[in-house]
């Protein structure tokens, strides 16, 4: 088992958002996650750091799934790239 703390710097067009439609992008991201295999344990809000968001993501079995996750959640290679979510970083725990 492997889990994945993301911390995620939102885009000014993700805040600028309303709140509602902000909070509908947590179901999303699991709905993606799931086809992958990954659980979303939790997800806040950090202090003192310049991300907005943090999600701890767990894995059982091949680590590489989660990258493969992550390039369809983070829309990278596509045109929705960087839109939403402007920089992530990622600590993994065994």
């Amino acid at each position: 088992m492997v889990r994945f703390i993301v911390f995620l710097e939102m885009t000014s067009e993700f805040l600028r958002l309303p709140l509602e439609e902000r909070q509908g992008f947590i179901p999303q991201w699991n709905q993606v996650a799931s086809k992958y295999g990954i659980k979303m344990l939790f997800w806040g809000l950090p202090l003192g750091v310049a991300e907005h968001v943090v999600i701890v993501y767990e894995l059982t079995g091949n680590q590489e799934l989660f990258f493969m996750f992550q390039r369809e959640w983070l829309g990278l290679g596509t045109s929705e790239a960087g839109r939403y979510i402007g920089n992530t970083r990622t600590i993994i725990v065994h």
